[in-house]
């Protein structure tokens, strides 16, 4: 049993390579990573703002954590730079040090490297099964609010505006309209109309190449502008000249000092590792249904856990999954890891060999891009859906404003909690039937025998008054402890009026009442043991008859 165990943590452990059988448009995986390269580049550089680190480090998680992910993933999901956990990284090292100083970059990658080990954490303990609780509707709700907080994030360069913070998203827009004039830039406006635009044309004609042509379209559009007018009268924001190391290796500082005030960061190590879980793994949910991938959670949880823990020696952050990028790499069809390793080559490819052009590409047509993957992500036709089931839309509605009014990390935890409980309280429902005999009452039970389940069964039970009382559990699907007390005392009641309880068990229900020890307490007897109950007749079944007698 050992043995089995740390064979199946050592396959998850090595790259697997199997997705390569699945690999049937080698050139359309390519294609996606090059994509999502163009789409992470100003994203990382964002997010590093939002981190508190200078644009290089957001370059570097696009790359190394991309890459570590994937190797060791197997799903096609873009990991790398992601807005919640870089603003949860600023939030918890900035009351340590001056943002963006060298002690600063020191607590960081001490905070990643905890990151990392919180969620291999996870995966000993194989604590990523808990988030396969999560359900559709709030999976779909995530997907929607985190695309409506890209579409608000995009507003800035979009209008070229100075980025600014408030604390819901009606006051940035009451902000905007209420000084468009002098607020709005024209020129940067037209620039993103252009994109969005051609992305929305192109998509209508190339649905494939359609982020490819807004970006380029974009491109084009902003070089218009800037031979026309000259620099000081657009004000536009270009991506500028990012300087990269093909290998910024690094060995985080551990000193004594450091690490006794890094104690104070294992609360947010702790908060990041599971917020970037969750992410990561409602969006490989998310792809597990929607496509044919053979994905395993709990390598994927291995794989972004190893990533984070390395990333701090490769110069970068933790990361997690992206929505937009996987969104954006799915719409383009691909479906193995090949895509987000190209992606990670493709970043420093671009940034490395193409600085000259790509220092000219306007932030409003990156801007517009964005625009267009977080509106595709917002469906109207997932409320018309979740709209048949009153639980399922209130699961999606909470999870959708929670993301828009509070932020992704506080809609994912609702998100969680909500399907946890929805969970809950569909598996404690008891379905019963009772049916009168010969032999006395039969008391069909259908669900699961818990705790939470067990009123239901006792108000049943106190309803029978008279007569032996046969209890059919063949299609019981759970039996606790709790079930087993609550049979043994009900037992012993029905003996001292002189009446009998009958359970009808199949042999694995039989072997575990054994096990509990129901024959300490009540006399247990199994009888036709080699008759599968499913295929014979209710008389025919198992039965196990408990009375008051102790041994």
């Amino acid at each position: 049993m050992i043995a089995r165990g740390v064979r199946q943590l050592l396959r998850e452990a090595l790259p697997d390579l199997a997705w390569r059988h699945r690999l049937t448009h080698w050139r359309t995986e390519i294609f996606a990573g090059f994509v999502g390269a163009v789409l992470v580049i100003p994203q990382g550089i964002n997010f590093a703002w939002l981190a508190g680190m200078q644009p290089e480090y957001g370059l570097y998680c696009a790359i190394f954590v991309t890459l570590f992910a994937s190797l060791l993933g197997s799903s096609s999901m873009m990991s790398g730079p992601n807005t919640a956990v870089a603003i949860l990284i600023g939030a918890a090292v900035l009351p340590l040090a001056g943002r963006g100083s060298p002690v600063y970059v020191d607590f960081v990658f001490l905070l990643c490297l905890m990151v990392g080990i919180v969620q291999l954490l996870f995966w000993l303990l194989r604590a990523g099964r808990l988030f396969q609780y999560i359900s559709p509707a709030a999976i779909s709700g995530i997907s929607a609010g985190a695309g409506f907080l890209i579409v608000m994030s995009s507003l800035d360069s979009l209008l070229g505006l100075s980025s600014f913070q408030t604390t819901f998203f009606y006051e940035k827009l009451y902000v905007i309209l209420s000084d468009a004039v002098d607020l709005v830039s024209p020129y940067s406006l037209s620039i993103a109309l252009v994109t969005i635009t051609a992305g929305y044309l192109g998509r209508e004609h190339s649905p494939r190449y359609h982020l490819l042509i807004a970006v380029a379209a974009g491109y084009v559009a902003g070089l218009v502008v800037a031979f026309i007018w000259p620099q000081p009268v657009t004000e536009l924001e270009y991506l500028g000249r990012m300087p990269i190391e093909w290998l910024p290796w690094r060995v985080p500082t551990f000193t004594m000092e450091y690490l006794m005030i890094s104690v104070s960061l294992i609360p947010y190590a702790v908060t990041i590792a599971v917020i970037g879980l969750a992410q990561s793994l409602v969006i490989v949910r998310e792809l597990k249904m929607e496509t044919a991938q053979d994905i395993n959670l709990d390598k994927e949880v291995y794989a972004q856990g190893v990533a984070n823990l390395l990333a701090p020696f490769f110069s970068a952050f933790a990361g997690a999954g992206s929505f937009n990028r996987t969104k954006a790499n799915q719409s383009l069809g691909a479906t193995t890891p090949l895509s987000t390793l190209a992606a990670s080559v493709f970043v420093l490819l671009l940034v490395s060999l193409l600085g000259p052009v790509l220092t000219w590409m306007p932030m409003a047509a990156l801007a517009g891009t964005l625009f267009i993957v977080g509106a595709n992500m917002i469906k109207w036709s997932d409320v018309q859906h979740y709209a048949r089931v009153r639980s399922e839309l209130i699961i999606y509605l909470a999870t959708f404003l929670c993301i828009v009014f509070f932020g992704l990390a506080a809609g994912v935890t609702v998100a969680v909690v909500l399907s946890v409980t929805a969970f809950l309280l569909n598996i404690s429902r008891l379905e019963l039937r009772e049916e009168s005999t010969s032999a006395g009452t039969v008391l069909s039970v259908r669900g699961a025998l818990f705790y939470a389940s067990m009123e239901a069964l006792s108000e049943a039970f106190h309803r029978h008054a008279q007569g032996d009382l046969t209890v059919d559990l063949q299609y019981a699907t759970h039996i606790d402890q709790s079930a087993v007390d609550f049979f043994a005392r009900e037992a012993a009641q029905m003996r001292r009026r002189g009446q009998t309880l009958h359970l009808l068990v199949n042999a694995t229900q039989g072997h575990f009442l054994q096990s509990m020890g129901v024959g300490e307490k009540v006399r247990l007897q199994a009888l036709q043991d080699d008759v599968p109950p499913a295929t014979v007749p209710f008389a025919s079944l198992h039965s196990a008859t408990l009375t008051g007698e102790t041994r």
